[in-house]
């Protein structure tokens, strides 16, 4: 899977988006053409994720998804969530996640429960393709 996100210049992708019916994540950071300001982290596999706790903050940031290419969105997500998971180890994980990093957690439990990204954009003129976001929001 990392493989697949990697190709796809993606930072997260859910089995789902591969047609895999099991509740199983991967997440990358590193810089991207449109997020080159990322800190590179740690690989990390989740395996039946649970979001056990949002703050009621709430930030908006743009989020595209490698089950939509080419397209970009504003979407409001909870600044800091508790997470809990397994690991590709088998470990139990409890994590407390705040900034880009909740988000993409966020973004991939979403993927699990047959939720995506443009679901919770609440502004749909901030819907564009990413050529547009690049000239308008990024103005490269």
């Amino acid at each position: 899977m990392f493989y697949t996100k990697r190709r796809a210049n993606g930072v997260g992708l859910a089995a789902p988006q591969i047609g895999k019916g099991v509740r199983l994540a991967v997440i990358e950071l590193y810089p991207t053409s449109l997020r080159r300001d990322l800190a590179k982290a740690e690989k990390v596999v989740i395996v039946n994720p649970k979001i056990t706790w949002r703050s009621k903050e709430k930030a908006y940031d743009w989020e595209g998804c490698l089950s939509f290419p080419g397209v970009r969105g504003r979407v409001p997500r909870a600044k800091r969530i508790k997470v809990r998971y397994i690991d590709s180890e088998g470990r139990a994980v409890m994590a407390e996640l705040s900034g880009f990093p909740a988000r993409v957690f966020q973004h991939e439990i979403d993927h699990l429960d047959g939720v995506v990204y443009v679901d919770h954009i609440d502004d749909i003129k901030t819907l564009m393709t990413t050529g547009e976001f690049v000239k308008r929001i990024l103005k490269t």
